[in-house]
């Protein structure tokens, strides 16, 4: 459909099963109804695993993403032709990092030039992208960077919950004194800023504690008094509808917590393991801060069973829908 958006998908590591998750979506002839998928990538490695999965895809390959064909049982492919041929399947390398590096950049490149609407990334391996000279902790990280973002914050958006990161991807020994007012705030007012843009004009917001049962008064810890209850104040002053500091385990404890529009949980543990619960691996992962659209899988890059033909593509295929949704409309997540 011609009115449908463009979406600028990276293949993601080429090591892992981006290339497989990729061409199994184009399977689905549906997928092109509610968006234009243009993949950002190197065109004989689709090639060689269309042949392998889906032989009745074809590859068409562009120069920009408005000379795609956007039809059924094709894949239009910006190719950066950067993956060697002999790059080892299923293990970290400094070429497949640098590839999963090139095919991001000129995704957001694309992005910030309003050439696509949004972007969604097939996954990438940290290790890969620090040998190549990359040494971000994830994809959040690196597309704050590349979009001289001042901060960023990882949602993931499940069946019926979303969850908020203030720390990502940093040893649990480093999050203590990262959870500091400012970015407990700066976290608050992004989720906000996104759920009103996307959700609902009043949105609710529950914000989690660091510690067992908040501290217990400073039992445990003095971050809920020092930095987390601060930063409430200052935004319900706002008019933020943001409330808590509560424990972790209570909050997704109760069948409740669901009543919320977001949960900002303080670290990447905390968060992830109830929102993957509850979207049984088909969670979406959609950053928030940046000045593009950006969402993505919620899974890794399986080396265990990449080049095997086991992958599946359904959750690839809510991630393109979802950037299709959230370009198209301000409500589109309610």
């Amino acid at each position: 459909m011609d009115s449908a958006p463009i979406i600028a998908l990276t293949m993601g590591d080429p090591a892992g099963i981006g290339p497989e998750v990729i061409i199994k979506a184009f399977q689905d002839d549906t997928l092109h109804l509610q968006s234009r998928a243009v993949v950002v990538g190197d065109a004989r490695l689709l090639q060689e695993t269309a042949k392998k999965y889906a032989p009745e895809i074809l590859v068409h390959t562009v120069n920009r993403p408005e000379q795609g064909w956007y039809q059924t049982c094709t894949i239009d492919v910006i190719d950066l032709n950067n993956v060697p041929e002999n790059i080892p399947i299923g293990k970290p390398s400094s070429q497949a990092g640098q590839a999963s590096y090139e095919a991001i950049k000129t995704a957001v490149d694309l992005a910030l030039k309003d050439e696509v609407s949004a972007i969604t990334t097939a996954p990438i391996n940290k290790k890969s992208l620090h040998l190549a000279g990359h040494p971000f902790p994830g994809h959040t990280e690196l597309l704050a960077h590349l979009t001289n973002s001042k901060q960023a914050a990882l949602m993931m958006a499940g069946n019926s919950l979303r969850v908020v990161l203030a720390t990502t991807h940093v040893p649990l020994e480093q999050v203590k004194p990262l959870i500091t007012e400012e970015r407990v705030l700066n976290t608050i007012r992004m989720t906000h800023e996104w759920l009103t843009r996307h959700v609902t004009d009043v949105p609710s917001i529950a914000v989690t504690g660091l510690n067992p049962h908040c501290g217990d008064g400073g039992i445990f810890g003095q971050e809920e008094t020092d930095h987390i209850l601060p930063a409430l104040k200052i935004v319900q002053k706002e008019g933020i509808q943001a409330s808590g500091p509560f424990s972790a385990d209570a909050l997704f404890g109760r069948p409740d917590s669901q009543k919320y529009d977001a949960v900002v949980c303080m670290y990447h543990d905390q968060g992830m393991i109830p929102v993957k619960m509850d979207s049984t691996g088909q969670a979406v992962n959609i950053t928030l801060g940046l000045p593009i659209l950006r969402t993505s899988v919620d899974h890794g890059t399986a080396f265990d069973i990449a080049g095997r033909g086991k992958a599946c593509a359904e959750n690839l295929k809510m991630a393109l829908r979802t950037a299709a949704r959230l370009s198209q409309s301000t409500l589109s997540m309610k």
